[in-house]
């Protein structure tokens, strides 16, 4: 590797590290804040109406459940947004995966175990095609995810029409199943979370993305494969989505076509309001959760204020707008 070159990288990546980390941190440390003092206000405003209904367990487990979805695609969400790229695909995949294993059980006749590792592998092979077609092929990862979204929502309807039912009580007992109160699909997600961070963190294979979404020319000429890298990128989302979409499937027993329509733009908004850029090379995987909680915790809000659905939709629309332009005068302002 040229002195020079490794040289260039060390002094980008240095800037890069400085130039993610602080707003990243600044980022996740006002969302914390935002999350305690929010229920705290409307509490206070509405004592009536809001806090006999919203400080209760069951509420906060209802908030937990509602979270998991949308976290799973969120964790793999930050993988790529560190990376430098997206995937909008990421809600019919987790469609489509969840009713080709409820097939696999139900029509087939598959047990569980092979029945999930059938679905897994169709999400592997989902999520390569996109990383493929976007790496190798040298689409536009809008335009390539935008097209196989339509192809996955397609074939989920085509394997599953409105949805599968009757699952195998093996299978949604996985799901349903609770430890201290929480359901699995929350464990899964905080165990999967750990291995993510870990992996984001510490390892110096996976830290490669902050480069490549940092600069991906510069990363490619100190030795980086950039192609395979966003290949892999692709496809571990792909398997995170499917894994989301079988989970969800097991805890209320039924696979469902039209699961994940929208729900890669709660993913995105999350996870930028969780630190991540929309222009790649940072992020962090606690900073995705707490966006993923923040999204839930309004949500609910909304729900307990009797806000109506039309009304919700416009509020969450406004907060992605919102978390991309502060992002965007973000991105403005590091490089003055």
């Amino acid at each position: 590797m040229p002195e020079t070159v490794t040289t260039d990288l060390a002094k980008r990546s240095g800037r890069s590290a400085k130039s993610w980390r602080w707003p990243a941190v600044s980022r996740e440390l006002g969302l914390v804040a935002l999350i305690v003092l929010l229920p705290v206000i409307l509490s206070v405003m509405y004592p009536v109406t809001f806090r006999p209904h919203f400080w209760t367990g069951d509420n906060f487990a209802a908030i937990l459940r509602n979270l998991a979805f949308e976290g799973f695609l969120a964790i793999g969400m930050m993988l790529m947004l560190v990376g430098g790229v997206f995937d909008l695909s990421v809600g019919a995949m987790a469609s489509m995966i969840g009713v080709i294993t409820g097939w696999l059980m139900k029509s087939v006749g598959l047990p569980v175990p092979i029945a999930v590792g059938g679905g897994l592998a169709a999400a592997a092979l989902g999520g390569f095609l996109n990383g493929f077609i976007v790496a190798k092929v040298r689409v536009n990862a809008l335009i390539t995810t935008l097209g196989t979204m339509g192809i996955f929502k397609g074939v989920a309807l085509l394997v599953g029409g409105p949805g599968i039912t009757f699952l195998p009580e093996s299978f949604s007992k996985f799901g349903q199943a609770e430890l201290l109160g929480i359901q699995t699909p929350v464990w899964l997600l905080l165990g999967l979370a750990l291995v993510a961070h870990y992996g984001l963190a510490h390892t110096r294979f996976f830290r490669q993305y902050y480069y490549i979404g940092s600069n991906p020319r510069a990363a490619h000429l100190s030795g980086i494969n950039v192609e395979r890298m966003q290949i892999l990128a692709f496809t571990l989302m792909g398997m995170i989505a499917g894994l989301a979409g079988i989970v969800y499937a097991s805890r209320i027993a039924t696979a469902t076509s039209t699961l994940g329509d929208g729900k890669e733009l709660g993913a995105i908004t999350a996870v930028i309001l969780g630190g991540a850029s929309l222009a790649g090379g940072r992020g962090t995987i606690a900073g995705a959760l707490i966006g993923v909680f923040f999204m839930a915790l309004m949500q609910n809000v909304l729900i307990l204020m009797r806000v109506p659905s039309e009304w919700q939709s416009i509020a969450l629309g406004a907060v992605l707008v919102l978390a991309v332009a502060v992002d965007s005068v973000m991105n403005r302002n590091r490089k003055l």
